[in-house]
């Protein structure tokens, strides 16, 4: 085989591996860089002291938009701080606030300086 037929094939190889990262990277995006549209919105959590909430959005799918999941979004009020601690998919049967750091999402408890991603079980 010549060389250029080498380069060529090899060209073509590596060409379709970057495809292929970059197609993976922009449909399965990391949890904290999920945008969520605040037209969504399904629902508010307040924590116990009032400091916090967990909002959650419909977030339409992270595949062209057609499966189903939704995002929480933790707030806190004297910070301004916003960050995204859970994806669930279909849908959010239960939150709920056990503590001032810790909230259950359809029965699995997060601390909220954690986070949890339905993709990473």
């Amino acid at each position: 085989m010549s060389k250029i037929i080498k380069l060529l094939i090899m060209f073509f190889v590596v060409t379709i591996l970057s495809g292929i990262v970059f197609m993976y990277q922009g449909l399965n995006p990391k949890l904290g860089s999920i945008q969520v549209d605040e037209d969504n919105e399904e629902g508010i959590y307040v924590s116990p002291d009032g400091e916090k909430r967990i909002t959650v959005y419909f977030n339409g799918g992270l595949i062209f938009h057609n499966d189903v999941t939704y995002v929480g979004v933790l707030e806190d009020s004297k910070s301004d701080l916003k960050k995204n601690i859970f994806l669930v998919a279909p849908n959010v049967k239960e939150v709920r606030w056990i503590n001032y750091g810790t909230i259950v999402v359809n029965g699995i408890e997060i601390d909220i300086d954690d986070t949890y991603d339905f993709r990473n079980e």
